[in-house]
């Protein structure tokens, strides 16, 4: 299930267009690389917790047991969310205006 929710590639971009966007205090290519993977890191905490943590103790059981049996596709894991309601796509995209807005927010810490 790597990747099926957003891939890394996606979570770059997205950092990397906040970080054009906000004036930082880094003295080297060092410590802007270690704050991009730092908010790289947890943007996808964010959307981990926030899909994650809406789970029912059931439905997490259930989630679980899709991970550890072999042969489960994307469309297994689509159909999961859909049955239980979730929709991802409006999960992530919360996540990522709410993480967006924190972190172009004066002062604010990833």
């Amino acid at each position: 299930m790597d990747d099926y929710l957003i891939d890394r590639q996606t979570l770059s971009q997205f950092v990397d267009g906040l970080i054009k966007k906000k004036a930082l205090s880094v003295n080297s290519p060092e410590e802007l690389d270690s704050l991009r993977e730092k908010a790289i890191k947890s943007l996808d905490d964010k959307i981990g917790l926030a899909i994650f943590g809406s789970f029912t103790v059931e439905q997490n059981k259930e989630f679980n047991e899709m991970l550890d049996r072999e042969g489960v596709n994307e469309d297994d894991f689509s159909n999961f969310f859909q049955r239980i309601g979730l929709d991802v796509n409006q999960k992530i995209s919360e996540t990522l205006n709410t993480f967006s807005e924190e972190f172009l927010a004066e002062g604010q810490n990833v």
